[in-house]
């Protein structure tokens, strides 16, 4: 019995897997770590509200960029950034000074809201409208009276597109209030109270800047709530329309009708019908060749030839009526009249 050496197999290369880099783990250690909950601030913006601004938002958006694109004949776009809940204090911690604060009514909604134009923009808008190329650059300072004049033209003209943007909410008469530069100045609700602040993307040539729009929650709740509500019944009340619409069917289903056939009408005088006696004939106006009408509830539904089955007439059917369409009566060719005693 002779030992055979097995051939030595090559050894495999070793699998390397890279380590994970520290920013990866970093990012997992704080997906993994506990965030603090403020049981004063109350998430109460629910997914249908976000959905329904969202809407809001978008249609107000592109109103107001072919707006600003027409007033200052140049190329800008608008888009939406974000719709957070947010106190009102952290708003206008996080705004600048000196700034742009426009004061809103929203008519019926009770309170005021802040539309927030960058300072960057407005310079740029205002460039713009005197004749200027729009440049990035802008002091920084508030904007003067001449200044504010042309901007709240923009404005003005920008109140239309916010209104038909919140009609399927509500119908509102927004205008201005006041304007303001520096964001402590604006009080239009307490510290701890609750708003919606949508943020806008503006870009007016070169110049980019964020805009935004401060409501107060408590204003805009009723009407979102009851939108969600009418959207909830509206789908229901579909629901239902066609479970109703499935049990008619059911039901008309089995319902017996009467069928007629009906030849080509024809016309006579009252004369003639008073004249009429036992054994005269009328002849009628109805071509051998052409179908029947079929006639239920009144209205026509199929075109039918007579014939027979078995003992018995029969309807043959030709095709499908239009239950629009009338016979017109015609005049009988000659009406025979018996001989009587």
């Amino acid at each position: 019995m002779s030992d055979t050496a097995s051939p030595a197999s090559p050894a495999s290369p070793a699998s390397t897997t890279p380590p994970a880099s520290g920013s990866a783990k970093a990012a997992r250690r704080r997906r993994s770590e506990p965030k603090l909950y403020d049981f004063k601030r109350q998430s109460t913006l629910s997914r249908e509200h976000v959905r329904t601004m969202q809407i809001v938002q978008d249609t107000f958006a592109r109103g107001f960029s072919t707006m600003l694109a027409s007033q200052l004949r140049s190329v800008t776009q608008v888009s939406i950034q974000a719709i957070e809940q947010r106190s009102y204090d952290e708003y206008v911690r996080d705004l600048a000074n000196p700034n742009l604060l426009t004061l809103l009514s929203l008519e019926p909604l009770i309170g005021v809201a802040i539309f927030q134009l960058p300072l960057e923009i407005a310079f740029c808008a205002i460039e713009l409208m005197m004749g200027g190329g729009g440049h990035p650059e802008h002091p920084g300072r508030p904007l003067t009276e001449l200044e504010l004049q042309l901007i709240r033209g923009i404005l003005d003209r920008a109140m239309p597109e916010l209104r038909y943007a919140f009609e399927p909410v509500v119908a509102t008469e927004p205008r201005i209030v006041s304007q303001e530069s520096n964001p402590q100045y604006a009080q239009i609700a307490a510290p701890t109270d609750m708003v919606i602040v949508v943020s806008f993307d503006i870009h007016i040539e070169n110049v980019a800047g964020v805009a935004t729009l401060c409501i107060p929650f408590s204003s805009l709740q009723p009407h979102l709530e009851a939108l969600s509500a009418t959207s909830l019944y509206g789908s229901q009340s579909l629901h239902n329309m066609a479970e109703t619409r499935a049990r008619l069917h059911e039901h008309l289903g089995e319902t017996p009708v009467t069928v007629s056939a009906q030849f080509r009408p024809i016309e006579l005088t009252a004369d003639a019908i008073v004249k009429l006696r036992v054994g005269d004939v009328i002849p009628l106006s109805h071509p051998l060749d052409e179908p029947l009408t079929l006639i239920v509830g009144g209205t026509p539904t199929h075109r039918a030839r007579i014939g027979r089955k078995n003992r018995r007439l029969a309807m043959l059917i030709d095709s499908k009526a239009d239950p629009n369409t009338t016979l017109q009566p015609t005049k009988p060719l000659l009406l025979d009249r018996t001989t009587r005693s």
